[in-house]
């Protein structure tokens, strides 16, 4: 397939929405964000961050663009527009497997009112993703930053953590599924390669006075020392205290795993992490579209963080998360 062939088919699937005033087709997208845009990129390689064995080029597209949604969703932005870099090795990608790859993308952008606006194709040794999300802050919300946090704060989680790191032990280890009921699986797989960005909770959670916040890319205990470092202050994680997604605990007993370890360092749960003023909890508890758990503070200390087990003992955590060699 042509470069042009391939930019015309993208364009065919990539529907304009409100907040886009010129789409695929030229140089450059025209983009109407009125005032601050919100942006960010990610970058998704085959072999380093995904397996084609493993992942569909539907879910591939899907989580390529979550990805970039849920650091949206951090700084509480509204998401408007995506611009696609796709480099495909000669020969490795059908019409058919492009077309999924898109259609994963484009289903979640309709979600949450983005347009894939452009971006650019070539070709190179491996699949590779690259995506630039573009948001707007919502009316009367400054962003929220990961620097804001002060001592005293209390660490929240949304939703539920150790679902995709559990969801890649069953992808890498497919007889670890009789661990759990088969629709469980189905969702722990699901967690990891199709994450939902929490837009709306990360929006909310601006409005409700969220000091600092980051989305949960790299497991809690290596995000959550980011946020401490940004802040000036040392995180406190109390692991006993962490809301495990269900089926975790037993993939991870199945696999001779802690489980609060696994889900404090597994990684990809893209959850938020937002440190919030005590007074302020409750409300922000009230006004989330979806459950908030406070686990752990920010104090004064060296900036970094410690987590404890039931007992308020410090304990070493396995290395989670991911960080590149470049």
């Amino acid at each position: 397939m042509s470069e042009l062939a391939l930019i015309e088919r993208i364009g065919a699937r990539a529907r304009r929405r409100p907040g886009t005033e010129l789409g695929i087709g030229d140089d450059a997208a025209l983009l109407s964000v009125g005032g601050t845009a919100v942006v960010t990129q990610d970058l998704l390689v085959e072999g380093v961050h995904f397996r084609r064995a493993t992942t569909s080029t539907r879910d591939l597209g899907h989580k390529a663009l979550a990805v970039n949604l849920s650091d949206l969703a951090a700084m509480g932005a509204e998401p408007v527009a995506a611009l696609v870099g796709l480099c495909l090795p000669p020969g490795g990608v059908s019409e058919a497997e492009v077309d999924e790859l898109y259609a994963g993308m484009e289903a979640l952008a309709e979600r949450h009112g983005v347009t894939v606006a452009g971006g650019d194709v070539t070709a190179g040794p491996a699949l590779v993703l690259a995506i630039a999300a573009v948001g707007r802050p919502s009316a009367g919300v400054a962003p929220v930053l990961r620097a804001g946090g002060r001592s005293g704060d209390v660490l929240c989680v949304t939703g539920a953590l150790g679902a995709s790191a559990a969801g890649l032990l069953l992808l890498e280890r497919p007889e670890l599924a009789g661990a759990v009921p088969g629709p469980v699986a189905d969702r722990l797989r699901a967690a990891h390669l199709r994450p939902e960005p929490r837009v709306e909770a990360g929006r909310a959670l601006a409005r409700a006075g969220a000091r600092a916040m980051l989305d949960i890319s790299d497991g809690v205990a290596l995000d959550g020392a980011r946020l401490a470092r940004a802040s000036g202050a040392r995180a406190v994680l109390e692991l006993a205290r962490l809301p495990l997604a269900e089926g975790v605990a037993e993939v991870a007993s199945a696999a001779g795993r802690d489980a609060l370890r696994l889900a404090a360092a597994g990684g990809e749960d893209y959850e938020l992490l937002a440190a919030i003023a005590p007074a302020a909890v409750e409300p922000a508890r009230r006004g989330a579209p979806c459950p908030l758990t406070p686990v752990g503070r920010l104090e004064q200390g060296p900036p970094g963080l410690v987590a404890l087990d039931a007992a308020g003992a410090a304990v070493e955590l396995e290395a989670g998360g991911w960080e590149h060699d470049v």
